[in-house]
This record gives C-alpha cells, structure tokens and sequence, in this order.
C-alpha cells in the first residue's frame, strides 16, 4: 500500500491486541505498545496473548499492526527509554 503522510487526521485508533480487551487509543490517555520486533520477546507476547491467529505472523507484521495497552504490563515491566 502507498504510505501517506506521517501524523494525518484520518488516523486509525490502535486496537488492543489481548483476547476480550475493547480498549482502543481513542479513549483516553493509555498507553499502547507495539510488538516487539526482537523475535524472541515477540514470542512471549503471543503467548500470553493466546490468539492462535497471531502465532504465524511475523514480528515485523505484528510490530506493524498490532498493539497492547498499558493494563497488560506491570508498571515495573515498561521501559519508558
């Protein structure tokens, strides 16, 4: 697909990736984190996501595509650097 400029209105909210989470960015000022693209962590978060659906997707699609919100981490678990 053809990229568009950075930082456009018509933007897409980020979906949480977890099963039955229905947050979505638009909400409020929760913080979204995107797949790791290091294959190894991205693992572990397809594990604890336990969708089957993402386990054959790169961690360069699930770094694209997908996101977690902030309730799924520990505060001590996110690195803010």
């Amino acid at each position: 697909g053809r990229a568009g400029p950075a930082g456009g209105g018509a933007t897409r909210p980020n979906f949480c990736a977890a099963p039955h989470c229905t947050r979505k960015s638009t909400q409020s000022d929760l913080a979204f984190f995107r797949f790791p693209r290091d294959p190894a962590r991205c693992q572990k978060w397809v594990e604890n996501c336990r969708r089957a659906d993402l386990e054959d997707k790169t961690p360069d699609q699930l770094n694209k595509h997908y996101r977690l919100c902030a309730k799924h981490f520990e505060t001590s678990m996110i690195c803010r650097t």
